[in-house]
């Protein structure tokens, strides 16, 4: 029987997303696993019940509610236990959509995996329909300054421009570091390199002559980027405070 693959799912606010996240990761990943939930201090109340729902559903090894959010209690969890996840663990934020397909997408991350020793990070291709034409939404706007306002609707995100079809009919392409929502990553390649930001984390695996990629038949919504419908006031500089904290993680097990 193949071993389960560990699933880190990690949550904070916005259980709209939460609820469509676990939703399709319960019913749509049929490969041997066990997901563990790190929520990051939710504020929401509806996050708990959100989370509830799914553990009555029994979709859960773990759930791991954390004080405050702070990305040290991630890094912690997983040099803590990385040596019992086996060879790959999986990543998940709790704003994606993974889709319904045969073989699912754990089960084709990890043959990728498989077939290459050396791939070390790997993501998936994004849903570009979510993304909003900047132009349309202006109105929306609400007097944001020029830079969290791009921030927010993902105005300059690498990922407008992904094109897997320039990969040639290849299983793998690389226009830019694997974003850091869904992953699947290999445990030794963690141990050597830590845990950092996913640019910084492609960066030193690539510096390790690990590779990362992109997986062309794997896709995923990310539903961030209709936030700007559902969450207007998320709040860009809180998450940019946070995502700076994830570059001084870079520390070896």
């Amino acid at each position: 029987m193949t071993t389960p693959i560990t699933v880190l799912i990690v949550s904070r606010n916005r259980p709209l997303y939460l609820w469509a996240c676990l939703d399709a990761l319960y019913t749509r990943t049929r490969f041997p696993r066990r997901f563990i939930l790190v929520d990051m201090a939710s504020d929401d109340p509806l996050v708990d019940k959100v989370i509830s729902g799914f553990e009555r559903r029994g979709m859960f090894a773990r759930v791991l509610r954390a004080e405050k959010n702070d990305p040290q209690i991630l890094a912690e969890l997983v040099f803590r236990e990385l040596d019992s996840w086996g060879q790959y663990f999986g990543y998940v934020e709790s704003d994606v959509l993974v889709e319904d397909t045969t073989p699912c997408w754990l089960e084709r991350m990890a043959a990728l995996m498989d077939a290459n020793p050396r791939l070390a990070m790997l993501g998936s291709v994004i849903d570009k329909r979510d993304f909003v034409d900047p132009s349309a939404v202006e109105g929306l706007r609400n007097g944001a300054d020029e830079a969290q306002w791009r921030a927010l609707i993902k105005a300059d995100s690498p990922e407008r421009d992904q094109d897997p079809s320039t990969a040639g009919g290849k299983p793998l392409f690389y226009p830019h570091n694997p974003p850091g929502r869904l992953l699947l990553l290999r445990s030794e390649a963690i141990k050597q390199v830590g845990v950092a930001q996913d640019s910084v984390l492609d960066r030193l695996l690539r510096a390790a002559n690990y590779e990362t990629a992109i997986a062309t038949q794997i896709r995923h919504r990310h539903l961030s980027l209709v936030q700007l419908f559902d969450y207007p006031q998320y709040d860009m500089l809180a998450r940019n405070a946070l995502m700076s904290e994830y570059d001084k993680l870079e520390r070896e097990i």
